[in-house]
């Protein structure tokens, strides 16, 4: 049998609930690992919606999503996205923004914690990096 590192079967996904918006409707797709999948297709055809509903970010109203053998029921660790809008949080600094998924992924938490003036100093020579050098303490 061929391990699939995802796993969507039947997902429906509606925005603002049942008679909101239809996203995605009888998803169904299977990607094994070490596969390269690529999802192509025009603005709302539910591209990003497919990619929140394997990260985690979203739940769908029915059908089930599997990442890595798990039922995805909240956000999963193992995967990332990246939105495509700029999404800064405006009450959070720029620096406050770039440690924000140290913070919020359990398995960092604990080290952002002990080692956090590290973690800045690096986001600063990133920030350096870009030309955003003194803009860790502004607001987006």
């Amino acid at each position: 049998m061929t391990e699939h590192l995802v796993t969507i079967d039947n997902v429906d996904m509606h925005y603002g609930g049942a008679g909101g918006v239809h996203a995605v409707s009888g998803l169904t797709l299977n990607v094994r690992k070490g596969e390269f999948a690529a999802v192509v297709g025009p603005s709302g055809c539910g591209k990003s919606t497919l990619m929140r509903l394997v990260t985690g970010l979203h739940l769908p109203q029915t059908g089930t999503v599997t990442v890595a053998g798990e039922r995805v029921t909240k956000p999963v660790s193992i995967v990332g996205m990246a939105f495509q809008n700029p999404t800064m949080l405006p009450w959070r600094t720029t620096l406050d923004n770039i440690l924000l998924p140290l913070e919020i992924v359990e398995k960092h938490r604990g080290r952002i914690r002990r080692h956090r003036a590290e973690y800045v100093a690096k986001a600063e020579r990133l920030l350096d990096m870009v030309g955003l050098k003194g803009f860790g303490s502004k607001f987006p």
